[in-house]
């Protein structure tokens, strides 16, 4: 267990020879672009469900109804929310993972290749984007 622990150290210094310094300075690009999607990706659950929110309070407020549509599409707004957050502290420990596997991988001219978390990523958001639209026209065509 300490063995594996200390291969997270964040403290690593290489000699800058060839390409080092470019490679893990793109290795920090590619982790703050995770971190960037990771909170995009919260930004976009919390939005969701405070959308709907403040739709229902105003209809509360004003003591206007909310149409089927609006219900209908309303139910769907906190589980899209929660998985939208969900999905947000995935990509972050994802993006957190891969920066220290390259961080090791790296000296020793090493580098491991993403395939796995970039087909979760691309399925979940996809599903994410088809469940949405799908709530958008269910609310649409039976209203």
């Amino acid at each position: 267990m300490l063995g594996q622990l200390k291969r997270f150290n964040p403290s690593v210094t290489l000699e800058n020879s060839g390409s080092v310094a470019r490679d893990h300075l793109a290795s920090e690009r590619t982790f703050l672009a995770y971190v960037r999607t990771s909170l995009a990706l919260a930004s976009t659950g919390v939005a969701i469900v405070q959308l709907f929110t403040i739709a229902d309070l105003t209809s509360r407020n004003t003591g206007v109804p909310l149409t089927n549509v609006n219900r209908r599409v309303q139910r769907f707004a906190r589980p899209l929310g929660i998985m939208s957050v969900l999905l947000a502290l995935i990509v972050l420990i994802i993006g957190v993972y891969r920066y220290f596997l390259i961080q090791q991988a790296l000296p020793h001219q090493m580098f491991p290749t993403a395939r796995l978390s970039i087909t979760f990523t691309t399925f979940v958001l996809g599903t994410i984007v088809v469940v949405i639209f799908a709530a958008l026209l269910n609310g649409r065509v039976g209203g």
